[in-house]
């Protein structure tokens, strides 16, 4: 047989089932502000530092480098240290494509890591280009341009790393694989650090 609770009974059971449900609530809640407090703060990022030719470089955590030249941020894959075994006969400054629209033939990561450290920052903008002394065949659309006039870059698969200099023309080759680090070469070059 079932003892027959009263309702005084009955409410005094559900409001310690109340205050025991509350206690565990406050109590998870402190522990878990608590761990989030401990474990998932941010950490400093781990960025190692150096300097070369006086101008600081903070490498990043995705592998790249920051650095800041009178005023202006750039952000390049390699520092001046990596590059600095790459052979590089040019004569260019910022001063010779401030205000001019930079052309370029050819793609690949070495003409990215260009535009985003030159497009803004020293020339207003940066498109595709051609020469028919380089190339047979120019698309319709593609602006033919002149080395003795245009500031053009051509960016060339090439076994050998170099990167020459033929009036206002910059020819960067290298391989594939290694166009990122010849163009950072190149930056490093015409703002004088090289």
């Amino acid at each position: 047989m079932r003892k027959i609770i009263t309702q005084e009974e009955i409410e005094k059971r559900e409001k310690r089932n109340k205050i025991t449900i509350g206690v565990i609530l406050v109590v998870l809640m402190i522990l878990s502000t608590l761990g989030y407090a401990f474990f998932s703060g941010e950490s400093e990022p781990k960025t190692e530092k150096i300097t070369y030719n006086g101008v600081e470089f903070f490498g990043q955590e995705n592998g790249g480098w920051l650095f800041e030249l009178q005023g202006v941020r750039f952000y390049t894959q390699y520092n001046p240290e990596e590059t600095k075994n790459i052979s590089s006969i040019i004569f260019r400054t910022p001063a010779d494509y401030s205000g001019k629209t930079l052309f370029f033939i050819g793609e690949g990561p070495g003409r990215r890591e260009i535009e985003y450290n030159m497009e803004g920052k020293i020339v207003p903008r940066s498109q595709d280009g051609c020469i028919l002394s380089y190339e047979k065949n120019c698309a319709n659309n593609t602006p033919i341009k002149n080395c003795s006039f245009d500031n053009v870059i051509i960016i060339k698969d090439s076994e050998e790393i170099k990167i020459i200099q033929e009036e206002n023309c910059i020819f960067i080759e290298s391989p594939y694989s290694e166009q990122a680090r010849t163009a950072d070469a190149f930056i490093f070059k015409i703002l004088g650090m090289q």
